[in-house]
């Protein structure tokens, strides 16, 4: 295929609420541009862009897949996004490499809540958007009410840029309200228009919506605006202009229609990207870093090599491939180039341009294109690549703290090493969700975006890399501490009976310290009551018992040990006398120091529309949560709140039932406080129990 220059590429991300089609345009634009050979339909399992056997199963894009077509004169890079809220993080990772996005909503739905949530993310990296309403050929399709909702929600810039001729079954074509002309197309035929005579029961309408076009255009240039004061319209090349223009300054989005699965008005609407998205070109510089300092480097073709790589994908019969974005120079095949993130070089063998599971091979990606990089070293995710010698790091994508956790234990002994393998290879590809280890409540485990999010993870682990867990619900990762200072609490460690001997005496007091101080040991010993080699040892007797708790297990915190008497014997005492002799001390003195629970609290901020926040705000209280305030913005109300972790275990669910799956939220640890005496008791019972019955 042909090189472009970057003027002429439009790295476009398409964004929606799932299963409004993004999909099946992406099957669309490949067979209207014959760049594949047939449509596929993701209902039948015949699309090229759902290559997952989870997607083919679920009927869902899980992962992001990109795709181009070579329309007019230009390379169009399509960036195919899941709607599913669990995997937003792909979202912000595509987000990060386009130039432009295009908000699909579903011609009889409406604006969705998944499209609200994207959209924020299309706001927050400032990219101009379009919209385009599809599936206009499905029963009580609605243009005009569906527009009208969108111009209600995101003010006048939402401007119509077409108008469909028939809705539903009659859906046939659609009228360009720039050119004023009017094309139908045979139903799931090749997506090419046909002129016909415009349509006399839409003239009015037309008129009257191409009216708010010219409106909206106007407004975006003085030039315009004074021309259209003068002769009372714009002409279609003044209108294209200012479209172009008005798009990629944010001040105007227009909307267009389409139905993906007929293959109707596909290429108008490519014609609109290539005419009215900006083009890769219009970055001309990005930031990186180099150390701790961020710098800006020039994006230019003749410039040294800068490439990101935005996603890594592994597929049955292809393996492992990164997807890149080359901002700065051109890869080429066989080049030595430098990973800047793992220090490494790597040597790009095969590269491509992806189309889906298909791929046409390239020797060369330049700056401003998107390409596809086979089986390298040590490169995935957020990897940089430049060229040797380069310290320039892309700052990896932030992306949102998991929400729902979950412990899981292999199903087979001797399978750990399996899952710890299987894990990892998965956090290559998808870093939105983290697995550890949690000594304190002495569980592994997995946390993500949502539950499917992690049914997915559970699946590929098993069907890729042939490991089963089991699940079980997290525990709660509590605390203990003191409430009041105790003073002079002896303990004597002796041990005769065969062998050496071990001798160990000391003398403690304990002390509460504000919250979130941790663990402070002081000496006070005055005089050689105790030898000097052995003080230490009584810190890390402290230290272990520290860890495993007093109450119930959990650690101790936010305490003082102050070592102030003792006694040493001259042959007997030894390191190990006095680490027993601290462990015990420091349990004598714990409970006498009126030991407490403490429980993490998180802070939540829950964005909801306007006529959930009574029901969301009255649910939170009763989780035992202290409201913080209140922002709106537009028709949405986030609420801030401090609550325990322990009430929100399965917060997820609950907001999306209150608010019929509008809501969502965010999380961040805050602190630990004390918990109600009547809540903890029924913990510390729980922890006494066997440990075949089931805890709290």
């Amino acid at each position: 295929m042909k090189k472009y220059d970057a003027q002429l590429i439009r790295n476009v991300c398409l964004v929606a609420h799932s299963g409004v089609g993004k999909t099946s345009l992406m099957e669309a634009f490949s067979f209207t541009s014959k760049g594949t050979s047939r449509l596929g339909k993701v209902s039948q399992g015949t699309s090229i862009f759902d290559n997952r056997p989870d997607e083919r199963e679920r009927k869902i894009t899980i992962s992001m897949a990109a795709g181009f077509c070579e329309w007019k004169s230009a390379k169009i890079n399509f960036l195919d996004t899941p709607g599913f809220l669990d995997f937003s993080g792909d979202v912000r990772a595509a987000m990060r490499v386009v130039e432009s996005a295009i908000v699909t909503v579903d011609a009889v739905s409406g604006l969705q809540v998944g499209t609200e949530c994207v959209m924020r993310e299309v706001a927050s990296q400032n990219r101009p958007f379009m919209f385009l309403i599809n599936g206009m050929d499905r029963e009580n399709a609605r243009f005009e009410a569906t527009l009208s909702v969108l111009r209600e929600t995101y003010g006048n810039a939402v401007a119509p840029a077409q108008l469909p001729i028939g809705e539903g079954s009659k859906f046939k074509g659609v009228i360009d309200l720039v050119t004023m002309e009017a094309f139908e197309y045979a139903r799931e035929g090749a997506g090419l228009k046909k002129k016909i005579d415009f349509p006399a029961d839409l003239r009015e309408v037309a008129n009257n919506m191409r009216i708010l076009l010219m409106e909206a255009v106007a407004e975006t240039d003085e030039q315009l605006m004074n021309i259209y004061f003068d002769k009372g319209e714009l002409s279609p090349e003044e209108m294209k202009r200012g479209l172009a223009k008005g798009v990629a300054e944010r001040q105007i989005h227009p909307v267009f229609s389409t139905s993906a699965l007929l293959n109707v008005g596909t290429d108008l609407f490519l014609d609109a990207v290539v005419d009215y998205c900006p083009p890769a070109s219009t970055r001309t510089e990005v930031t990186v870093r180099e150390g701790k300092n961020e710098k800006k480097v020039a994006c230019a073709v003749t410039g040294p090599l800068l490439a990101f790589v935005f996603k890594t994908v592994s597929e049955e019969h292809i393996g492992e491939f990164n997807i890149v974005r080359v901002w700065s120079g051109k890869l080429a095949t066989g080049a030595e180039v430098q990973n800047t993130v793992q220090n490494l070089v790597e040597k790009p063998g095969n590269m491509y341009f992806p189309r889906g599971h298909e791929r046409v091979d390239t020797t060369e990606i330049c700056a401003g294109d998107i390409g596809a990089l086979l089986k390298l070293k040590g490169t995935h995710t957020n990897g940089t690549l430049a060229d040797r010698g380069s310290t320039n790091i892309f700052p990896p994508t932030p992306y949102a703290t998991p929400l729902v956790s979950v412990a899981i234990h292999s199903k087979n002994k001797g399978d750990e090493d399996k899952i710890a393998v299987g894990i990892s290879k998965l956090h290559e590809e998808d870093p939105t969700f983290t697995f550890k280890y949690q000594p304190d409540i002495k569980q592994e485990v997995l946390s993500g975006m949502g539950d499917i999010h992690l049914d997915v993870l559970l699946d590929s682990l098993k069907r890729r890399f042939k490991v089963e867990v089991d699940r079980a619900p997290t525990r709660i990762s509590y605390r203990e501490t003191i409430t009041k200072p105790v003073r002079y609490v002896e303990y004597t460690h002796k041990k005769q009976s065969g062998g050496a001997g071990q001798y160990a005496k000391i003398a403690i007091d304990v002390e509460p310290l504000p919250r979130g101080t941790g663990y402070e040991f002081v000496d006070k010993i005055v005089g050689g009551v105790i030898d000097q080699p052995f003080r230490p040892a009584v810190d890390k007797g402290v230290h272990a018992k520290l860890e495993s708790g007093i109450l119930a297990g959990y650690p101790v915190v936010d305490v003082r040990v102050i070592l102030v008497d003792g006694k040493t014997h001259p042959v007997d005492s030894k390191d190990i006398a006095f680490q027993v002799a601290g462990r015990e001390a420091f349990k004598l003195a714990v409970e006498k120091a009126s030991p407490i629970l403490l429980e993490p609290i998180v802070d939540l901020k829950v964005t909801v529309p306007d006529k959930y926040t009574g029901d969301v705000m009255g649910d939170l209280s009763s989780r035992r949560g202290k409201i913080g305030g209140i922002d709106p913005d537009g028709h949405l109300q986030t609420i801030s709140v401090r609550v325990p972790e322990a009430e929100i275990q399965t917060y997820t669910q609950a907001l999306r039932s209150i608010t019929q799956g509008r809501g969502f939220f965010t999380k961040a640890f805050s602190h630990y406080d004390p918990m109600p005496a009547e809540l903890a008791k029924k913990v510390i019972e729980s922890a006494k129990k066997p440990a075949d019955e089931p805890a709290v």
